[in-house]
């Protein structure tokens, strides 16, 4: 599309158009509805980065909600997924993908829930052991109050990987090694179970919670791992509680009760959030209620060391507490053990900080969901079943939130910096591809921004650019050739166009860019500008070529 140069800026100031939301609001909404999906809250306090998601496909989003990159995994129901410093993408149903969505790694194991890369390359994975019914019975599960046909215990897997398929399992760890019952003194485990908090209660939790194939006992939602203390954190939904479990055993110590550096083998360091899982503490006692994703704080951002937890809220019957929250703990660490009084509860009786909405039933994920502490402190909260990702000061204000536009539950969000090492290699913004296809050639206008004609886009382009330079409203005017291309009601000769930086444009490399549609009309002519709290700063107009749009 060939265009001719502008003549003399003019200096008129013009009504600029309201600017466009990022994301339309879903399909079956009504005028009285308020927007539910795209970008629903930006404010100056929130930590600008981009949102990484998954929901079969993989999303990542811009601090404005627009779709930077998506993925289409080989595999349907992906859940979850991890950018890693190389700029690969660790997901669900053990998959590595490089960049551009190529598997890289995948290994043919039945995972679950959460997948974690360790620094020494391994992948450590969520999976499940099920042995039948009367396997459980004769380790001392009551078989009045079982009615499944198998249990399912926590099973975690370390794997060295080889090659694009395939690794060593190097070692892993299983719930069905830590057992205590007080059902049957006949059979293996039998003790008292206060006494053995570092054990797990087999009759404890729901005997009627039944899967397709087994009694799914303690339901392991998430891991994460602590270099620093060689420790894994596992979040035991149907416990309602988080365990810490030493991983400096050897695959031996860790089936075992000795060992390790802190001497308990694979037992467990620490659990916290229900101590009657335990048979310590009463109802009153409970601080979690089906919780997701416990994980330490990582090192250099506000509370490192704490551990932050999805308290989902929701339980048996009678023990629904009805809403959701964020609990941010100081565990009571003791080198590698943590402090437990005789015949006490493991602590902390007070959290170091919580968030809940207002009124705390506004915010109710059932299942699912997740938080991560941002580098400003915030904290980025997934709501899964509100298909919502939002971001919360200490105070409690939301400063960002986004609506995740299909009818499917989300299961956790990452927010990454945009100096992350994996996002190096990442074509950011297609914005990227217009300013240099752009700048390759001759622009139709030069002025503050310097204007292209590209295919049937206008590019905005300025070399050197801030903040200010993309909040002072544009404006764009389309002349018709065609009197009958003008939208009805225009009687001054010109299509309005909407134009909004934060939803066309991008800023990278100290430059500034902004590709913004044409009609596809014939266009005789094209007027453009900014205008500020006193006018116009700037405005062009210059004909476009033969008045064809493209």
């Amino acid at each position: 599309m060939a265009a001719a140069c502008s003549v003399a800026p003019t200096l008129t100031p013009t009504p600029t158009p309201a600017p466009t939301p990022a994301l339309a609001p879903t399909a079956d909404a009504t005028p009285e509805d308020t927007q539910s999906t795209g970008l629903l809250i930006r404010e100056p306090e929130s930590f600008e980065g981009y949102t990484l998601y998954a929901r079969e496909d993989i999303y990542l989003i811009d601090h404005m909600g627009r779709l930077i990159r998506r993925w289409e995994p080989p595999l349907d129901e992906v859940r979850l997924a991890k950018l890693l410093d190389n700029g690969n993408l660790l997901t669900s149903k053990n998959l590595e993908l490089d960049p551009e969505g190529n598997v890289v790694w995948e290994y043919s194991y039945p995972q679950h829930h959460d997948i974690l890369k360790l620094p020494n390359g391994n992948i450590l994975f969520l999976a499940s052991l099920i042995i039948p019914r009367e396997e459980a019975i004769a380790l001392g599960v009551n078989p009045d109050d079982f009615i499944c046909p198998n249990l399912e215990a926590t099973h975690i897997i370390e794997v060295r990987p080889t090659g694009r398929s395939g690794g060593e399992v190097v070692w892993q760890w299983s719930a069905f090694d830590h057992l205590i019952q007080d059902f049957d003194p006949e059979k293996p485990n039998y003790g008292v179970v206060a006494d053995h908090p570092e054990l797990t209660d087999i009759n404890f939790a729901d005997p009627t919670k039944c899967t397709a194939i087994a009694r799914d006992w303690q339901h392991a939602n998430a891991l994460d791992y602590n270099v620093d203390l060689d420790q894994i954190m596992v979040t035991a939904r149907h416990f309602s509680e988080i365990w810490i479990i030493d991983h400096s055993t050897s695959a031996e110590e860790a089936a075992g009760h000795t060992g390790g550096n802190a001497g308990k083998g694979g037992d467990l360091l620490y659990r916290w959030g229900n101590p009657r899982a335990y048979q310590r503490g009463t109802a009153a006692d409970q601080r979690l209620f089906w919780p997701h994703n416990g994980h330490w704080i990582p090192d250099g951002l506000p509370g490192a060391g704490n551990v932050l937890i999805l308290n989902n809220g929701n339980e048996y019957d009678e023990r629904k507490r009805g809403y959701s929250s964020v609990e941010e703990i100081a565990l009571p660490a003791d080198g590698y053990s943590y402090r437990l009084d005789e015949g006490a509860v493991y602590g902390p009786n007070e959290v170091v900080w919580r968030y809940t909405a207002d009124p705390p039933e506004s915010f109710y994920s059932a299942g699912g969901s997740g938080a991560q502490r941002l580098p400003n402190g915030n904290t980025l909260v997934t709501d899964a079943r509100s298909r919502r990702i939002f971001e919360v000061t200490r105070a409690g204000k939301t400063v960002w939130e986004f609506g995740h536009p299909l009818p499917k539950n989300l299961y956790r969000a990452y927010r990454y910096a945009p100096d992350h090492p994996g996002l190096r290699g990442m074509d950011l913004t297609p914005y990227r591809t217009a300013y240099r296809a752009a700048v390759a050639g001759d622009p139709a206008v030069r002025a503050v921004f310097d204007l292209y004609l590209l295919d049937s886009d206008l590019v905005y382009v300025k070399e050197a650019c801030d903040q200010d330079d993309t909040e002072t409203p544009f404006f764009l005017h389309v002349e018709p050739e065609r009197q009958e291309d003008l939208q009805q009601g225009r009687r001054m000769g010109f299509n309005a166009i909407p134009v909004d930086f934060f939803l066309y444009g991008a800023l990278f490399d100290g430059k500034c860019a902004m590709r913004v549609p044409l009609p596809d009309y014939p266009i005789a002519s094209v007027r453009t500008g900014q205008v500020g709290s006193q006018g116009e700063l700037w405005s062009v107009e210059f004909a476009v070529g033969d008045g064809a749009a493209s």
